[in-house]
Formats: C-alpha cells, sequence, structure tokens
C-alpha cells in the first residue's frame, strides 16, 4: 500500500495534536526521579495586552536550555505565565474605548477595571495558544499570572518588609507625570522629540526674562541669577515688587550656579512645583525667605487648579492656558517680545502624551542597600553571566 505526500506541508494538520499529546503526557513537567539536581528557568512573562511579537523569539534559547538540562537527567521546570502589565494594559484598552468614543471615565472605575481584567485574560489565552503554537517546552500545569491571589499577596508580604525597614519610603517630589495616564513614569519610559517652541520674554519687574512654559508663572516663588553675573549682583537677596496679569506680585531674587548667564537674558523664573531643576533649587534655598515656597498650579489631568489668584484660568488645560496668558501678557505690555527656539520634550511612551513635571507623593525605593548584596555575589562568582561582558 502506498501513500502519497503532500506537496506542501500542513502544520495545522499535526502540531495541535502533537503538542497536546506532549502536554497531556506530562512531558514538560519536571520528572522528580530524574538524578540531577533541579534546573529551573522562569519564562520572561510576556504582557497581557496583545499577541506575541519578535522580541519573544528569544524563548528559542530558554527552550533549547531546558530541553538540554530534561535530556542531562535533571528535575528540569520552565515556567510560563503573564504580566497584567498594569499601566500599559490600561493604555491598550483605552485605546480601543477611544475607538468608540468612550473614556474610563464613563465606565467608572468598577466597571473599567472589570472590561481591563476581561481584556488581559482574551489577551492571555491568545498567547497561550501562540506558545503552543511555537512548540516550547513549558510546564503548563504551572502557568502563573501576576494578579494570582498567592503572587500579589506575597508582593503585599514584600513591599511591608522593605518599607517597615526603611528601603521603601514615601516621598513628595518631582516626577515625571503622565496627565492622560494620570500616572507617574520612571525616567527610562520617557521618549524626547525635538520640537520648536516660542521662547517667550516676559517683563519681571527690573527683570526680562525667557521661558518656554508661561503658563507656569503662577507658580513662581523665586528669580534666580548666576552668582558671577555681575549684571545682576545688586539684586541678589532683594525681594522685588512686579506687575504681573494679577496685580502686584512680590519675588525673592537669588543665586544659583544652576543658572546659565548665556540662556536668554541669564535671569530665569523658579517654579520649584513644576521643573525638577529648579525643585532643586527650592531645596537649596527655601531657608531664605518664606516666599520661597511650593506652589501647584496644575491638576493630575493637566489643568490649572482653581485658585483666586489666577482664577481667570482655571480649569484650562495647560496648552490653552498658554496661549491666553500670553496674549493676556501682550495686552498689559508684558510681553518683551518671543522668538523660535528648538527644545526637547519628554513624552510618554506609551501614551505619546507631552510629561508634565509634577510634584506629588509617591513610592520611592532606596536601591543602594539593595544593590550592594546582589553586586557582591556576582563579584564573588557565586551569580554568574553569560556571556561574562554583562556581568
Amino acid at each position: 500500500m502506498s501513500h502519497q505526500l503532500d506537496k506542501t506541508y500542513d502544520p495545522q494538520k499535526y502540531e495541535a495534536k502533537l503538542y497536546q499529546q506532549w502536554e497531556d503526557s506530562g512531558a514538560f513537567q519536571p520528572d522528580m526521579k530524574a538524578p540531577k539536581d533541579p534546573f529551573s528557568i522562569i519564562m520572561p512573562p510576556p504582557n497581557a495586552n496583545g499577541d506575541l511579537h519578535l522580541g519573544h523569539a528569544m524563548y528559542v534559547v530558554e527552550d533549547v536550555m531546558i530541553r538540554y538540562r530534561r535530556m542531562q537527567g535533571h528535575k528540569a521546570l520552565w515556567l510560563p505565565g503573564a504580566d497584567h502589565a498594569g499601566i500599559e494594559t490600561q493604555v491598550m484598552y483605552e485605546r480601543q474605548l477611544q475607538k468608540q468614543g468612550k473614556s474610563r471615565f464613563d465606565l467608572g472605575r468598577e466597571q473599567f477595571y472589570k472590561e481591563v481584567w476581561d481584556f488581559s485574560h482574551l489577551n492571555m489565552t491568545n498567547m497561550q495558544d501562540q506558545v503552543r503554537q511555537l512548540g516550547f517546552s513549558v510546564d503548563w500545569s504551572r502557568f502563573k499570572f501576576t494578579l494570582d491571589e498567592d503572587i500579589v499577596s506575597t508582593v503585599y508580604d514584600t513591599f511591608k518588609e522593605l518599607h517597615e525597614a526603611g528601603y521603601i519610603y514615601r516621598g513628595n517630589r518631582i516626577v515625571n507625570w503622565c496627565p492622560f495616564c494620570r500616572s507617574a513614569f520612571a525616567d527610562i519610559e520617557i521618549k524626547y522629540r525635538e520640537q520648536k517652541d516660542p521662547l517667550y520674554y516676559i517683563k519681571y519687574g527690573p527683570f526680562v526674562l525667557a521661558t518656554v512654559r508661561p503658563e507656569t508663572k503662577f507658580g513662581d516663588t523665586a528669580i534666580a541669577v548666576n552668582p558671577k553675573d555681575e549684571r545682576y549682583a545688586k539684586y541678589v537677596g532683594q525681594t522685588i515688587e512686579a506687575e504681573d496679569l494679577n496685580g502686584p506680585i512680590r519675588l525673592r531674587v537669588i543665586a544659583d550656579d544652576f543658572v546659565n548667564p548665556e540662556f536668554g537674558t541669564g535671569v530665569v523664573k523658579v517654579t520649584p512645583a513644576h521643573d525638577p531643576n529648579d525643585y532643586a533649587v527650592w531645596q537649596r534655598h527655601k531657608g531664605q525667605a518664606d516666599e520661597i515656597d511650593l506652589i501647584n498650579i496644575l491638576t493630575p489631568d493637566g489643568r490649572l487648579v482653581d485658585d483666586s489668584r489666577w482664577q481667570k484660568y482655571a480649569g484650562m488645560k495647560r496648552d490653552t492656558a498658554r496661549a491666553k496668558v500670553v496674549e493676556d501678557l501682550k495686552a498689559a505690555g508684558l510681553l518683551e517680545k518671543e522668538e523660535p527656539y528648538e527644545t526637547q520634550v519628554g513624552h510618554s511612551d506609551r501614551s505619546k502624551t507631552p510629561i508634565e513635571p509634577y510634584l506629588s507623593d509617591q513610592w520611592f525605593v532606596k536601591m543602594a542597600p539593595l544593590a550592594e548584596p546582589a553586586l557582591e555575589v556576582v563579584r564573588e562568582g557565586t551569580i554568574k553571566f553569560t556571556p561574562a561582558r554583562f556581568a
């Protein structure tokens, strides 16, 4: 009896069935009777918000390693899983809502959480199927999701332990704030784009200073010059009075090496609640006078807060407020000129929204005391990297 081979190989006819046989037989589970020591790999869990992509091809290397150890007689475990991916999954789902003309605020907190949960589990199922189609020899009986109850419990316990030991603390600091996501982002999550913005020269009493963000002027608490700049030496330490959009204001003049005398006019406004450099200046000089203070002018969604000192602009988005402030400065004779200026503006890598330096209570980790033991075991060779250059 002869059998004619198909002209083309159709994987759908065979591979799913074969993989199911492997899985049912327990071939990918650790053989507890194997003679050699356990060997395990935790699969870097793919984010449960979309399909696998080209980067997940690195799993081939892990599959080769785990199969090799399994054949050598080790109790070999390759642990699969999926990551809820927090804010990134939220952003992905919100893009779907936008296509429907909705936002998370239309749903409310509980309904939004439920829908994102369902969204992540649908993607998680799709990804599991894709991993199976690739033939990876993972132990599906031990599959973990980063929001499983036991993992969440471990995270809470670890957080509490680190907090009580003083490694995790809460602080009011300038952070990279995304008004769209309403969340803080790490420096590594910020992408800088070059863009042209007007540089506005604003009159402050005897000074003229340049800024690209005139809408933050309501948060100004001081004026700074370079201590070596002789042009302004006579003003250092004084409190000047300047005409502003809402009447006279008083600002302390301070000297700080941070100020670049070559930028603009060599004078900068200090807005410590909305600029990381200004915040550092405030920390160095806050004991000089009571008026050098922190004034937050923005809401978490990037609008000017409701405050009697700038009531006219309350509720405006930052870009709208900027245009209105410039218009009013011109009308009041307080804008000397404007000129084109190229600057680097940080954007959230997820929402693509311009980042706002924002004063916020956030959790921080003291890394030095935690990193040192990890460095030591690498120096001693207890933990080895392959290739060694990655150490």
